[in-house]
């Protein structure tokens, strides 16, 4: 570990007493100071990786220059006396000129301000402004999907608006996975959601969504939770004075409907919103398996077919509240409150039908066929608050930001089976079995943390922070079954407590020049985990001190391509019920087991990304390497004491490797035609027990007709096959259509789209080892409509704010 503090180390060193690109005249002594902020004119939104460049006003030479940073500003120390000019150019923006300043001992700092920029002529001959963003923007560092522009997301989730992004993948059941894992860390507006994963996405309603940021390496300054990286959800609020809103409705197929508002009331230094959605969506599909278990022996096999109706309902209730107040220009207080409730319900009809088979005897026995009806509803939810106070220092840039939040969430799932035999034609002859799990928990968890960020010299800075995360979750699972005399009777009984307290400390230095720049950091965290059996007083600890480097380089080639290298060390840490070692039933051949020996999965990953514009098109290309050690996968097992039962558990496998590279071309085609189209291929490997070559496509038009306000919208995807540690999934594929109108200058607007338009969406699975064989195949009723409508009072119109890094993400900064 030595030798990454030494590399650290160094990079400031020489940073520090490199000399200045301008040079200095004589024994002179350069003490000015150039600074400012770059924002587009059009969407009010800072400009990262503009070039700022300083002239001498005497024979028009270079003097010194700098690239804005993430928040648009940007800081040039150590500028000679004397008169000078100032170009702010950018690419596809029209060329911006401060005719002159002049530095001076009694005049050795200049603020240039706010500057604003404007799109190119040629840009204006190729795309008309009034028309809105791209659906996904293209950083080299993320990608900003502008949840508005996909109208196949409307009246939707943040799920529906991550399907056709480059990178991701959602299956059918509505599970999200960034290259192939689904272990990513949520952000809400840049703070940690109370709930994690694709839980987290399937409940924000994309009509509340401005944006998502998708980071798929990010720096040491983010929490190293998330092998796959970061998602980042930016909520709808608007900033202008006054007060303005936003009303949605939706209706769609299975009598599905939502809506959700949006109201901000901003005066003089305080800025108050308060929203709110409700949402019931409902999903109907049918599947089929076919399993084979090769019992002990190698002379007998268990053969079950089984065939299922399935009807999902997701209700879904959030709301949320808060304040910005402008004690001063340089004091800003955030105050914000959430409450979110949500009832899943599953409806599961099978007919199954199973025989063992001795394949030296040759004739069938056992033989039984029987309906099961396998019904479950979970109440579950959270409610947090949080607190932010932003300091700003006099020197521009020198900022302390302090966060605090607490968040408690509780769960309440119950499960029914029951089974009847099927007797002569196929009918019901008795039930022979009523089971009913009962699973309920809650928890609750604090985030205190403190971040700090000063300019050290010319286009540098150091940022650093530390974070307490503390999380308790109680639970208790009963399996109970019905007896004779209608009683439940309790056959398994399963408490647990599971405690883990996480402290992080992080420092990133960052140098940017006229065409080089760097950031270099270095995150330690701890983790301390106690999962305890307190029926049984069992306990399990797990406790360990890690590292998480990461460096980002980013380098501008001639003819506006720019280039970025970086690499960063993540983790997995597993979930309570990955470690829970009590069996849990999910249906009476299926059951559910943890391991409370699981250790984190840990991954390097490494990223190479290219982009070149052409006015307002671009073509990006990606390539990334990942190795992941201790990597945490399920297992299927056959039960040792009834070998009919697949036991389904985690384990630490080993390692895997995943190396691939992704293609992707933006192209106006004409004023009213956006054209995007996207391709990756890549190599992945479980060493030693699976590997695979796979690709996807994805493929976007948008028609906009402005003067009639009427956008049209044809999105596809194809996903190729993917590998597990025990078998594989088959390729799917869909294609969506949606058509939005505006009305009464876009107060209004209609928007109805159909998904799986062609109806071959679906989900194919074979798992296959020495002891079974499987076959799943999973299909959704379609196509599905949904239809939806928005109205704006006083103009609303969302926009991204500045934000600023905490670590775990960004918050908004000014009101």
């Amino acid at each position: 570990m030595r030798y990454i503090f030494l590399i650290l180390l160094t990079g400031i060193y020489f940073s520090l007493f490199s000399q200045h690109p301008g040079g200095m005249t004589g024994m002179q002594t350069p003490e000015g100071i150039i600074y400012g902020s770059v924002f587009e004119k059009i969407k009010g939104e800072p400009v990262e990786y503009a070039n700022i460049v300083v002239y001498s006003h005497r024979d028009s030479s270079i003097v010194t220059g700098a690239i804005t940073d993430k928040n648009g500003t940007f800081r040039i120390d150590n500028v000679n006396y004397g008169r000078f000019f100032v170009e702010i150019q950018f690419i596809g923006f029209g060329k911006h000129t401060i005719p002159e300043i002049i530095i001076k001992p009694d005049n050795k700092i200049v603020d240039l301000g706010r500057i604003e920029i404007e799109l190119s002529a040629e840009m204006l001959d190729e795309v008309r402004i009034e028309a809105t963003v791209d659906r996904v923007e293209y950083r080299l560092d993320r990608r900003i999907v502008n949840v508005s522009q996909d109208l196949s997301a409307a009246g939707g989730t943040a799920v529906d608006a991550l399907q056709n992004v480059p990178g991701v993948q959602v299956d059918i059941e509505d599970n999200v996975s960034i290259r192939g894992t689904q272990s990513f860390l949520v952000l809400i507006d840049g703070r940690p959601s109370p709930v994690q994963g694709s839980e987290a996405l399937q409940q924000i309603p994309a009509n509340s969504i401005e944006s998502i940021e998708i980071i798929t390496n990010p720096s040491a300054r983010y929490d190293a939770e998330g092998v796959g990286g970061i998602i980042n959800v930016i909520m709808k609020r608007d900033r202008k004075p006054g007060y303005n809103a936003q009303v949605t409705a939706n209706y769609g197929s299975f009598n599905s409907y939502g809506g959700d508002f949006l109201v901000n009331i901003r005066k003089e230094k305080l800025n108050f919103f308060i929203g709110g959605n409700y949402n019931e969506n409902i999903y109907r599909g049918s599947g089929h398996e076919d399993r084979r278990n090769y019992l002990p022996g190698d002379t007998t096999t268990f053969y079950l077919t089984t065939k299922n109706d399935r009807e999902m309902i997701r209700n879904s209730g959030a709301y949320r509240i808060g304040l910005d107040y402008n004690i001063s220009e340089s004091d800003i207080i955030t105050i914000t409150g959430r409450y979110n409730t949500n009832v899943f319900g599953r409806s599961l009809n099978s007919t199954a039908a199973g025989y063992m088979l001795n394949k030296n005897e040759g004739i069938p026995f056992n033989e039984y066929n029987y309906i099961t009806n396998n019904n479950s509803k979970t109440n579950w939810g959270y409610y947090s608050g949080d607190f932010n106070y932003l300091k700003k220092f006099l020197k521009p840039g020198h900022e302390l930001q302090v966060y605090f939040s607490y968040a408690e969430n509780f769960s309440d799932k119950n499960t029914w089976f029951s089974e009847e035999e099927i007797g002569f034609l196929l009918e019901p002859s008795g039930i022979i079995d009523s089971t009913r799990t009962i699973d309920t928990g809650s928890g609750n968890e604090i985030i205190a943390k403190a971040d700090y960020e000063i300019p050290l010299f010319e286009n540098s800075k150091l940022e650093a922070g530390y974070q307490i995360r503390m999380s308790e979750i109680g639970n208790d699972y009963k399996y109970q079954k019905l007896s004779i005399t209608d009683d439940w009777n309790t056959i398994n009984f399963n408490p647990y407590n599971f405690l883990q307290n996480i402290q992080s400390g992080y420092m990133v230095f960052s140098n940017t020049g006229d065409k080089i720049g760097y950031m270099l950091g270095l995150r330690t965290e701890y983790t301390d985990r106690l999962f305890k059996q307190t029926l049984t007083s069992e306990e399990w600890a797990y406790n360990d001190f890690d590292f998480f480097p990461s460096m980002h380089l980013s380098y501008k080639l001639p003819k506006d391509i720019q280039v970025m290298a970086s690499y960063s060390r993540r983790l997995q840490r597993p979930r309570p019920w990955n470690l829970d070692p009590f069996i849990d039933v999910v249906d009476p051949n299926n059951v559910r087991r943890g391991n409370p020996l699981l250790e984190p999965e840990y991954t390097n990953s490494m990223e190479l990304n290219l982009q070149k514009r052409f006015n307002t098109n671009f073509i990006s290309f990606e390539t990334y390497y990942r190795h992941t050690t201790n990597k945490i996968e399920r297992f299927i097992e056959i039960d040792s004491v009834n070998p009919e039962i697949f036991v389904s558990t985690f384990k630490n496998i080993g390692e895997s490797f995943a190396a691939g590279s992704e293609l992707t071309a933006n192209l106006n085609i004409t004023k009213w035609w956006n054209f995007n189209i996207s391709g990756s291929a890549f190599y992945y490997e479980i060493v030693d027990i699976n590997n695979a070559f796979s690709w996807t496509s994805r493929l976007n038009n948008t028609f906009r007709i402005f003067n009639k306000g009427t956008s049209i919208q044809l999105s596809g995807f194809y996903f190729g096959r993917s590998i597990r540690a025990q078998g594989e999934m088959k390729p799917m594929y869909m294609i969506n259509a949606g058509i939005r109108q505006d009305f009464f200058d876009r107060k209004l607007s209609l928007n109805f789209n159909v998904r799986d338009v062609f109806r071959t969406m679906g989900h194919e699975m074979i798992f296959e080892t020495d002891e079974f064989y499987s076959y799943t195949n999973i299909s959704i009723t379609s196509p599905t409509f949904r239809l939806s409508l928005t109205y704006n009072i006083n103009d609303f119109t969302p926009r991204r704010e500045r934000q600023v890094e905490i670590g775990v993400g960004r918050v908004d900064e000014s009101l």
